[in-house]
């Protein structure tokens, strides 16, 4: 004979399983959505170190003496995100080199930056 433990879950089971599963999908896009602006600003700090890199190649692709300070606005394709590029260029540890600091900034929610500092020599 079967018992009543044997037929199903009791009222009080199915709605604590039901509870919880609220409890959990409830806090499901909060999670995807911090996730997704975490993403967004990893995208542009990508974006940015390469456009810094990037100036560093054609900087050092140039002759020494014609190395100066100078700026730009770059604007990613993807999103239209407008960066702010400026390399500043000052005296390097020797006679013969130049300390070469870029800087890549943009302002989504908040301002944001990253810079790339390279030793060039003649």
């Amino acid at each position: 004979m079967a018992t009543l433990r044997d037929e199903g879950f009791t009222l009080m089971e199915v709605l604590l399983a039901l509870g919880l599963f609220v409890v959990v999908m409830g806090s499901l896009p909060s999670v995807i959505l911090s996730n997704s602006h975490a993403n967004a600003f990893a995208r542009r700090v990508t974006t940015a170190v390469g456009m810094a890199q990037d100036e560093i190649e054609v900087i050092r692709a140039m002759r020494y003496v014609d190395v100066v300070d100078g700026a730009d606005n770059p604007t990613d394709p993807t999103d239209a995100t407008v960066y702010t590029r400026t390399w500043t260029v000052s005296d390097g540890p020797t006679d013969s080199t130049r300390v070469v600091a870029v800087v890549v900034s943009w302002t989504d929610q908040t301002p944001s930056q990253v810079e790339i500092d390279a030793i060039i020599g003649s």
